[in-house]
């Protein structure tokens, strides 16, 4: 009986080791499949182009078939490319100038003149720091100036984000005493600009609700940015912005548990408006000339720099400046509000020119993250103004001395998503779109010019797939539009989520010159890898379509049952649903999804209605429900997918996200805890009412200084439903998250604890807001999943 008793103990023990060596397999196997991995085995896709200052010349950087980097420059009117420069002259330049070894490049910039190259290179024995994002990493570097062509360089010392400068470059603005002061560059002599500035409501200072950046910045040795702070186009005149955060407190920040460099824990503090506060900080706007040496006022409303206008005049310097005027987008907390209005240089006095008011929130964009898709013409007579008023996002044309609209410019049951330029010489506007194509993916960008005058609207990138154009309201480089300077050419670099990079020279009105760049997969496909398969299926209400992608593990056997993962990131503020290549791999829906796949799953991803770039209608769906995120249309639509594909497995249904996902993918599961059984929730927001006053979270939610709204952000806090969670939970936290402060996943756990729950944790403690998309996260992730979903049956 004794050995009966022992044999089984050891059956049972080696069936306990084969299962856990199993698992061991499985998820070092799909560790491969990360989407940093993959990403890595994609040449040339995601690249940017830079126009050459204003000559119809751009260059960009790619992958040669060689490994190496190359720089091209292409000649807009013949398609030509050509090297930007010799490479071998490059490296012998940099040595001679002090660089050692094969000088690794990590940047470049080319300056207007096109004579010279500014050329970042890794400083010896430099290693990646700190992730940033996905596939990212920072290196110390060293900045050299070279002639081109390239005969000789010079070790030069780049200019930080604490100084703006003047257009001709002769001159910069910077704080000393939270003041502004002017230097001039040659010369080095300085000058005070104004005199009013004070700790809380400093020039070049800004709500902390838009800067994540602290600890990186510490980190890096970076200056505090000049936000606020831009030049007119003549140098004649600076706009300096303030916010008045002398009422808010100094608040605890963000804490660094463990400092890279070693030593005790670094708290970060600052003036943090939270949505708990009653008040938005009141702002101003001055108008100092710089030939006068005067400091005017402009007479805006003080509550009118807030929301989407943080964006525009803090953070992106976006004014339209006319003659003796210039005009600034006005919108006020929760977005309930928006004005365009003009301010008189001489004396300060504003005009109201448009305002609209509305119920719910006002985009003045498809995509809350870029640049509002308004342009003042330079004359100050007319105006083009984004609006949602007939329940679709289109531009309108207004008079813009009386304020009247002329003219729809777009309209139908399709979206604008960007503004892309204006030539004011042919009356033309430049836009993209989605959903006007008939057949096609409604969330595919085309690129569109339509008369100001009036007329349809001429589609100008004829290819069925999503067209990538940059906003240049808000261009991560002054000089990285999709469209020339010129106005003669454009930039044409679209792909879908099966087919790579494609990038097309046309000329603006369509035509192609030349195919300019294809990304090469072939790396990528060697490893198995096969793109995800595009679905249609229908919404909780039987009636609307929502559109996603699927991935099924590389050995899928349809005669097999398969466990589901849905990631979700239901970010009202856009679409997040990869359309483009390089977004199936970096974006917030579908991260690291065929990792999840290859551990033995098949993963959806989709936009379901409460998300942008379709109707307002859409977007505002489940608006004031318990259900903002729209967790309903998640359920509906994988039973709705199941019931025609039998290989999947309602019974073993997970789901997940990060930030706005991890909020959305838990609050799913307490909503829904019979249907998901196994979630992973990353960096989530737990209390929004201690939470900073984020733009989209007062837009989707409402501002909580009235009760009946208080009471609703405290539904929303997922740890209020603590007691409905069912199956298992992993909440991943990053010790250094300044988006998502560490005490939100305490808040989250305290109310598990307090409800007897049973649940997991795993805490990144030097990650800032990625820490879930690090490899140790994504490593955990996939096994949690394996471990609890299980495999094929």
């Amino acid at each position: 009986m004794l050995a009966s008793a022992m044999l089984t103990a050891t059956s049972a023990a080696a069936q306990r080791d084969q299962s856990q060596a199993d698992l061991d397999a499985r998820v070092a196997h799909a560790q491969q499949f990360a989407s940093a991995k993959l990403f890595a085995k994609v040449r040339n896709s995601g690249v940017t182009f830079r126009w050459i200052g204003k000559t119809d010349r751009f260059w960009f950087r790619k992958v040669l078939d060689n490994g190496e980097q190359g720089f091209i420059v292409v000649d807009a009117a013949t398609g030509r490319q050509e090297q930007l420069f010799d490479p071998l002259a490059m490296n012998a330049a940099l040595n001679t100038a002090g660089a050692q070894g094969v000088p690794r490049i990590v940047s470049i910039a080319v300056p207007g003149d096109g004579r010279s190259i500014l050329v970042n290179v890794a400083k010896p024995g430099a290693e990646c720091r700190w992730p940033q994002g996905v596939g990212g990493c920072d290196v110390p570097t060293q900045t050299y100036r070279c002639d081109l062509p390239v005969t000789s360089c010079g070790a030069t010392p780049i200019p930080g984000a604490d100084l703006v400068f003047s257009p001709d470059r002769k001159r910069a603005l910077f704080i000393r005493d939270h003041n502004l002061w002017l230097r001039e560059v040659d010369s080095g002599a300085e000058r005070q600009l104004t005199t009013g500035g004070v700790e809380g409501f400093a020039y070049g200072g800004q709500d902390l609700q838009t800067d994540f950046t602290r600890v990186v910045r510490r980190r890096s040795g970076l200056p505090e940015p000049l936000n606020g702070a831009f030049w007119s186009p003549d140098g004649r005149y600076v706009l300096a912005a303030r916010h008045d955060l002398r009422n808010i407190p100094e608040r605890h920040l963000v804490t660094e548990y463990l400092p890279p460099e070693g030593g005790r824990p670094i708290i970060h503090t600052g003036r943090l408006p939270l949505a708990s506060d009653e008040r938005y900080p009141d702002a101003t706007l001055d108008i100092i000339d710089m030939a006068a040496g005067t400091v005017t006022p402009a007479a805006i409303d003080p509550q009118t720099l807030a929301d989407g206008a943080v964006v525009s005049i803090y953070l992106t310097g976006t004014v339209w400046w006319s003659g003796t005027e210039v005009w600034y987008l006005g919108t006020k907390r929760g977005g309930r509000e928006a004005r365009l209005s003009r301010i008189t240089l001489a004396d300060g006095k504003v005009t109201d020119v448009i305002t609209e008011t509305s119920q719910a929130f006002i985009p003045t964009n498809a995509n809350s993250f870029n640049g509002a898709n308004i342009n003042v013409l330079s004359s100050g007579r007319e105006a083009i103004w984004y609006s949602e008023r007939d329940g679709w996002g289109h531009l309108y044309l207004y008079d813009g001395r009386t304020g009247r609209v002329k003219r729809h410019l777009t309209r139908g049951a399709w979206v604008v998503t960007d503004l892309i330029g204006v030539d004011e010489t042919t009356r033309t506007a430049y836009f993209a779109a989605a959903g006007r194509e008939a057949g096609r993916n409604p969330y595919y960008r085309h690129l569109y010019s339509v008369s100001l005058d009036g007329g349809e609207p001429r589609l100008l990138t004829p290819d069925n797939a999503d067209h990538d154009f940059i906003n240049p309201i808000a261009p991560i480089v002054a000089s990285s539009g999709s469209i020339s300077p010129s106005g003669r050419y454009i930039i044409d670099s679209f792909s879908t989520s099966a087919q790579p990079d494609k990038v097309v020279l046309r000329r603006i009105d369509g035509t192609a010159i030349a195919d300019v760049l294809s990304a090469d997969i072939t790396a990528l496909a060697a490893t198995g890898w096969r793109p995800p398969e595009q679905f249609v299926v229908k919404a909780a209400d039987g009636k609307t379509d929502l559109y996603g992608l699927m991935v099924k593990p590389i050995n899928f056997d349809p005669a097999k049952k398969y466990p589901i993962i849905d990631i979700t990131y239901p970010n009202p503020g856009s679409k997040f649903t990869p359309t483009t290549f390089r977004d199936v791999f970096l974006n917030s829906t579908m991260l690291n999804a065929h990792a999840f796949a290859e551990a033995g799953a098949i993963v959806v991803g989709f936009d379901a209605r409460g998300m942008g770039f379709r109707s307002k209608a859409f977007r505002e769906t489940f608006d004031e429900t318990d259900d903002p995120m729209g967790a309903a249309d998640h359920v509906a639509a994988i039973r709705n997918m199941a019931a025609t594909r039998p290989y999947l497995d309602l019974g073993r249904v997970g789901t997940t996200g990060h930030s706005f996902g991890g909020f959305g993918s838990l609050r799913a599961t307490l909503l829904y805890p019979d249907f998901f059984k196994v979630v992973v929730s990353g960096e989530s927001t737990g209390n929004l009412f201690d939470s900073s006053m984020d733009f989209n979270t007062e837009r989707k939610f409402g501002i909580p200084t009235d009760q009946r709204t208080k009471d609703y952000y405290q539904r929303l806090f997922s740890g209020s439903l603590a007691e409905r969670l069912k199956g298992n939970l992993l909440l991943i936290g990053a010790g250094a998250d300044e988006n998502v402060p560490f005490q939100n996943l305490m808040q989250l756990i305290a109310a598990f604890n307090r409800a007897g729950k049973v649940y997991d944790t795993l805490i990144m403690p030097d990650s800032t807001h990625f820490g879930g998309r690090e490899p140790y996260g994504v490593m955990r992730t996939i096994r949690y999943f394996a471990e609890h979903l299980g495999g094929p049956e």
